[in-house]
Formats: C-alpha cells, structure tokens, sequence
C-alpha cells in the first residue's frame, strides 16, 4: 500500500514538475500518522520534510511538515458532506 502510495506522488510531481503541497485526506490520510510516516519516507528529494511530532498528533486541518520544509505536508479534513451538499443544490439548481 505505501510502496503504490510513494509511487503515485513521485508520478503526479514529476507530471506536474514538482510539490508545493502534498495532501492527506479522507479516512487513511486524516487519521493515520503511520502511513502519513512512511508515505513521505524517503520524499525528501521532492523538498518534503515532515515533521515527525507533529504527524503523531495531528488533526484535520494541520500542517505536519517542519518548519524548514519548502513543501507543506497537510492533513485536511474532506467535508464530503459539504460537497455533497453543494452538488445537490447545482443539480436542483439545473433542474428548476
């Protein structure tokens, strides 16, 4: 899982040419520090640097890279219930 995860952010910066911000979300990406560790494991070349201390205790919405990392690592909460909402309302919207 963390081998494929590694593997998917070194294909998207070299698509788009680096990282200004790696994300976590949803279940996996909000609430599990472990992972959150060793997906950013040896992704120092891409200018992360995630802050050990912070990620052990970190809750939707923090920033867990250290201080010195030219790249944020953020952990945001994904508010599916809110985008569902608004979709809701766009489709109702269309339909009047």
């Amino acid at each position: 899982y963390v081998h494929r995860l590694r593997q998917a952010i070194g294909a998207a910066a070299a698509t788009l040419g680096g990282v200004d911000a790696l994300v976590f979300t949803a279940g996996v990406g909000e609430h599990a520090a472990e992972i959150r560790a060793r997906a950013c494991d040896r992704l120092g070349h891409l200018s992360l640097a995630l802050d050990a201390r912070a990620n052990a205790v970190a809750r939707p919405d923090a920033d867990v890279a250290t201080a010195a990392s030219p790249a944020r690592i953020l952990v945001i909460a994904s508010r599916v219930d809110l985008t569902i909402l608004r979709e809701t309302r766009r489709v109702l919207a269309l339909a009047s």
